[in-house]
């Protein structure tokens, strides 16, 4: 069940750095916003597979919120409102920073920015 995390969490790294960059380039850029509803596709698709295999904890709790979140920005960037958009990513609770948090201990992820 680990590997299975760590394999998730791998292939996550890339898609949500660019999910991150493109959000904040689409808050101030307009003409990014079909890029980031891709960036917003291409985290949906790694997250909305099947968690059968991942072990209880933080990464499995928040799932359901993630995906709820990435519906809640794609809503936005329908809207044309990148900058809410992004306020939900970054959201200091229930945003991405959950991810950092399931994903502490494997390469590439640390909440506080380093490993």
């Amino acid at each position: 069940m680990t590997d299975t995390l760590a394999e998730r969490c791998a292939r996550l790294q890339a898609p949500v750095t660019e999910l991150v960059a493109v959000s904040l380039s689409a808050a101030y850029r307009p003409q990014d916003l079909p890029e980031l509803t891709r960036a917003i596709g291409a985290v949906r698709g790694i997250l909305a597979e099947d968690p059968s295999g991942l072990p209880d904890g933080a990464f499995t709790q928040w799932l359901p919120i993630a995906l709820r979140n990435l519906d809640r920005m794609q809503e936005a960037v329908d809207r044309g409102d990148a900058g809410a958009s992004y306020a939900i990513l970054t959201d200091k609770t229930d945003g991405f920073i959950r991810l950092t948090v399931g994903c502490a201990g494997f390469p590439g992820w640390s909440p506080d920015g380093e490993g």
